[in-house]
């Protein structure tokens, strides 16, 4: 997906209205202010890997001012300047080089470990643990379970999902601590399941021409979207820990 100006023109066109940007942007804002309460307009952050700067540009419409990102790809950088952010080149293989003197009270890495291996992952962990403050939070959004693969996976360049236990081994390793996580969205787990499976039967089959597939970050529509949205602002007030989803949601210390 790095190469693909494509991909990043849909995420662009949509990550501000989309359900599930919304939804995820809407978590990390959750955990940023039951950490910093009142003072949490005023915390450093760094959005590693961050795309064309969604989650940049949702937290600077709530009044945050201190927020950088960095990603590895042109295109995503050139998209985030357009929205006037503080973005520039980095990768997550070595964060050690991204504004060395640095420090922040939030790192964000949303939906980007999976270019990694397992050992460079680790190394990336503890490279954001040397980047916080002491009251830092590291909050991360992952795909999960093998069993959500489909074509978006092929699409943006995804070869291997995760469980809560890869990452406990992680953090354990990196010197961290998982504080909260959760799967999302549980909700319409089932029939994103059901299509991933098919898609998957397809594939097996030879019956979709990998050369043409595009992701899922597509928008539905407001009807469809409206009520998506809905749904997950109920599972997250009512089921504030899911046990399945196609995602990881995690905070980590």
């Amino acid at each position: 997906m790095i190469d693909n100006r494509l991909e990043y023109q849909r995420m662009y066109e949509v990550e501000r209205r989309l359900w599930w940007y919304q939804r995820l942007h809407g978590r990390v804002l959750r955990a940023i202010r039951q950490q910093f309460g009142e003072a949490s307009q005023e915390v450093h952050m760094l959005d590693a890997a961050c795309g064309t700067g969604g989650l940049l540009s949702y937290l600077r419409d709530r009044g945050f001012r201190h927020l950088t990102g960095f990603d590895y790809s042109r295109h995503a950088i050139d998209f985030s300047v357009e929205r006037g952010l503080d973005v520039e080149f980095g990768d997550l293989r070595q964060v050690e080089t991204f504004r060395p003197a640095a420090r922040y009270d939030v790192i964000s890495c949303n939906d980007a470990l999976y270019f990694l291996t397992d050992e460079e992952i680790v190394k990336a962990l503890s490279e954001f643990k040397s980047r916080l403050t002491p009251r830092g939070l590291l909050l991360i959004n992952i795909h999960a379970f093998e069993a959500f693969a489909g074509t978006h996976d092929l699409a943006v360049g995804s070869t291997r999902r995760f469980v809560l236990a890869d990452f406990r081994r992680y953090a354990q390793r990196a010197g961290l601590t998982i504080h909260y996580h959760t799967y999302w969205p549980f909700a319409l787990s089932l029939p994103i399941l059901a299509v991933r499976q098919w898609q998957q039967y397809q594939l097996r089959r030879g019956k979709i021409d990998t050369s043409k597939i595009d992701s899922d970050v597509s928008f539905p529509g407001a009807l469809v979207n409206n009520l998506f949205n809905g749904l997950m602002k109920a599972e997250e007030w009512l089921l504030p820990r899911a046990p399945f989803g196609s995602s990881l949601f995690l905070v980590l210390k």
